[in-house]
């Protein structure tokens, strides 16, 4: 058997548009969809993207490449890192639960600025995106749930081997290149979850998807340049398998690939906080709805949910936007007073709310047996709310909306994205956007980066 490098380039060098079937395709441009309004939204309404691409467009450079939101135009390669901060900034991009990443706000910032530093069509660019999903996803499976529970955050860790196949697709790389870019991609990951513990640290989570977007481009962009990192990059004596994971899936790998579209199982977000906050949130919502009565006039609500879902959105002491997506007690209480828990809710207005505060105080985290036992398979919770009189309503989530077994529609992610967008575009901006989206392949990439590039 040769390298899982070696065969990873394999199926980038084979995969072509005409292979994917309609709903691969309608798959990829609902994530391209959602991925441009998150990335437009969270440029806009957080601040550490705006410092990111503040800092990229003072340095200057070859203008070569799209940041979204902005006019000037950069090198790819800070293209790739700023968009990938802005599209993980408001924590509203797209997920996959057994890779337990984020692959969306890697891959489709490399691949776009791949594909205007190659001036590739947009069948290209969309086989690109697909090889990255494909390639970051099992990886990230093959090494969870031990790396996740030593600490490491997969987004960044298994990113630039997506972002590395994506790119060597639309840039044309030849099969070795491919091999020599993967050595250096897996030479660059990086990315802790001690982010998701700290208010402070929370700001910069984004950091670990755009330098993930960013190394895996620049991996290709050396490899064509004839650099060549190590071939035993997965497998090798010190090489990523053993070093960020202590029980190996290896047959995962490479299980179904060019057959099996994990993309297809990539989820989609409805609420900007953590994704183990959003079945709380979920059946927060229900059992609330089943009582009709106040946030007042709530003694206490009480949320049984899996390990991993109180460890990494367990935050109780939330002082900033960025640590109450973390935090479950404050996100349900958020969307129990708001009605929602959308982009714009997470904020410094909300965040200094006594009445969301004195709320999330009242919410108890527990483990529940059966989530516990049920994890990954599903991400759910129960909630109980009680209230003052000690009525009580329940309501069980085994899986948030937006997962592939309780999908979005086309129409739900397109509402999604219109609203994202519109922090930013105007209303016809973003109905023109959205139009070229949806029929990606019958436009060029120079129509959709256009838009990009606009802003109120």
């Amino acid at each position: 058997m040769g390298s899982y490098s070696s065969s990873y380039a394999d199926f980038v060098q084979s995969l072509t548009y005409g292979q994917l079937k309609p709903p691969v395709v309608l798959q990829t441009k609902k994530l391209i969809l959602d991925f441009v309004g998150v990335a437009l939204a969270g440029q806009r309404l957080m601040e550490f993207p705006r410092l990111v691409v503040d800092y990229l467009e003072g340095l200057g450079g070859t203008p070569e490449a799209t940041l979204v939101g902005r006019r000037k135009r950069v090198p790819a390669v800070h293209a790739a890192f700023g968009n990938g901060a802005c599209g993980h900034a408001l924590d509203m991009d797209d997920g996959h639960r057994y890779g337990a990443l984020h692959p969306g706000t890697v891959i489709i910032p490399a691949s776009i600025a791949a594909g205007e530093l190659s001036k590739a069509d947009t069948k290209t660019l969309i086989t690109g995106i697909v090889a990255g999903y494909e390639v970051m996803i099992r990886v990230g499976a093959a090494v969870n749930p031990s790396s996740l529970n030593r600490g490491f955050h997969s987004t960044g860790m298994a990113g630039p081997f997506g972002a590395a196949s994506a790119a060597a697709k639309i840039l044309g790389l030849t099969h070795e290149e491919t091999v020599g870019a993967l050595g250096m991609a897996g030479l660059q990951g990086s990315g802790l979850l001690q982010v998701n513990h700290e208010a402070e640290g929370a700001k910069v989570k984004p950091i670990n998807p755009g330098r993930a977007a960013m190394s895996g481009l620049l991996s290709c962009i050396l490899a064509k340049k004839g650099a060549r990192g190590p071939l035993a990059v997965f497998e090798g004596e010190d090489g990523f398998l053993r070093a960020v994971s202590d029980e190996v899936k290896a047959d995962l790998l490479t299980r179904g690939l060019g057959t099996e579209f994990e993309i297809c199982n990539t989820y989609i977000k409805f609420y900007a906080a953590c994704r183990h906050a959003h079945a709380p949130i979920d059946g927060a919502l229900e059992a609330f709805k089943k009582s009709r009565i106040q946030p007042s006039e709530i003694a206490r609500i009480a949320v049984e949910t899996y390990p991993a879902a109180i460890r990494l959105a367990g935050i109780t002491d939330v002082t900033t936007p960025s640590a109450a997506r973390f935090s479950i007690p404050y996100s349900i209480a958020l969307a129990l007073m708001k009605g929602d828990a959308g982009a714009d809710k997470y904020c410094e207005e909300t965040v200094r709310d006594q009445g969301i505060q004195a709320l999330s105080r009242r919410v108890e985290l527990s483990v529940g047996t059966r989530w516990e036992k049920s994890y990954p398979e599903k991400r759910g919770a129960t909630v109980r709310i009680l209230d003052q009189q000690g009525r009580e309503w329940k309501a069980e989530v085994e899986l948030a909306k937006g997962e592939p077994e309780n999908p979005a529609t086309w129409e739900e992610v397109y509402a999604k994205f219109n609203a994202n967008a519109r922090f930013v575009l105007s209303e016809e901006e973003t109905k023109r956007l959205g139009e070229i989206i949806t029929n990606l392949e019958d436009h060029s990439l120079e129509e959709l980066t256009a838009l990009l590039q606009l802003g109120r």
